[in-house]
């Protein structure tokens, strides 16, 4: 049987309270899992990418790490799929 370590990548859709996005930005950056944050236009705020070991690493990432931060509303997740692994 061959086994693999596949790493876990998702995208934080983020609503930050008004007047806080810069803020919520500046402390999600210093996140070890984060990759990459992009301020953005629209219903969201904030797109992030991130990088984890394992989907309970992902839970634990988004509810006691990013939904503690001060100034953030709601959070949507959505796991990357690996439609061209083969």
């Amino acid at each position: 049987m061959k086994v693999y370590f596949e790493l876990v990548f998702a995208f934080l859709l983020i609503r930050v309270s008004s007047g806080k996005s810069v803020e919520v930005l500046e402390k999600i950056q210093k996140l070890s899992s984060v990759k990459e944050v992009t301020s953005t236009y629209g219903e969201y705020d904030l797109l992030v990418k991130v990088e984890v070991d394992s989907l309970k690493e992902l839970d634990s990432f988004v509810y006691k790490k990013v939904r503690t931060i001060l100034g953030i509303e709601t959070t949507t997740t959505m796991v990357a799929a690996h439609l061209d692994r083969k």
